[in-house]
Order: C-alpha cells, then structure tokens, then sequence
C-alpha cells in the first residue's frame, strides 16, 4: 500500500513539474519569421551573429556587438521583437549603446535611463542591472 502511495505521490509531482515548465513565447510555429531575416537585423545593428537557435518558444541569439562584447538576445519568434538583452562588458565600459539618450526621453515623456554600475561584468536591460 505504501509504495502505490509514493508512487503516486512521485506520479503527480512529475506531472504538475511538467505543466509548470512553459514557453516563454507562446507564438504560432506557423507565424513564425525565418531565423535568416532575424540574423539580418542583427547584423544590420553591427552584431556578428554566432548562433541562433530555439529556446523556450523562442529564438535566441548569440554573438558579438560592434564594439565586441558579448550579447545574447531573446526574440520574439513572429515579430521578432526583443524580449530581453544580456551584454557582457570586456574591457569597455561604455554602455551607452544600450541606454536610452536622457535627453531624447525627457522629451518624450518617459522615464529616465536606468542606472548601471560600470564595474558590472554584465548588464541585463530587462532588470536593469
């Protein structure tokens, strides 16, 4: 009796681990950009795109920004937006490339930049640090 217990109890704590592990990106394969077009705008933004592959629903991306630090993006599969940007600073500390300028945001209305430590290895612009 006790071990169709445990085994039960086992049973459902897989399962319920299972229907907790979801997407991040929910859009349908069928709306879906090609990975090319994705690595185009990358580059296009001055990256060197080192891979692009599929992770949680969406796609991923690995490479080297045009000042040579290392970037890693998660896209959104369909529209290709960017969900979240992790940069590894090397020796560079410049970070302005992905702050927003305080002036042009004061004119718009919005919120100032976050602030960053540049002593930080790296920076994750959907937490701010």
């Amino acid at each position: 009796m006790k071990n169709k217990f445990v085994t039960a109890f086992i049973t459902s704590c897989l399962i319920s681990g299972v229907a907790l592990a979801d997407d991040d990106c929910t859009d349908p394969v069928a709306d879906w950009q090609p990975k090319e077009r994705l690595r185009q705008m990358m580059t296009e933004y001055g990256w060197d795109v080192k891979r692009i592959k599929v992770d949680d629903g969406c796609y991923e991306v690995k490479g080297l920004d045009r000042n040579g630090h290392e970037v890693e993006a998660k896209v959104s599969p369909a529209s290709l937006k960017l969900l979240q940007l992790e940069v590894r600073f090397q020796d560079a500390k410049d970070i302005s490339d992905y702050l927003n300028n305080q002036d042009d945001t004061e004119q718009a209305g919005t919120a100032k930049s976050p602030e960053v430590s540049t002593t930080a290895d790296t920076f994750d612009t959907e937490t701010g640090r």
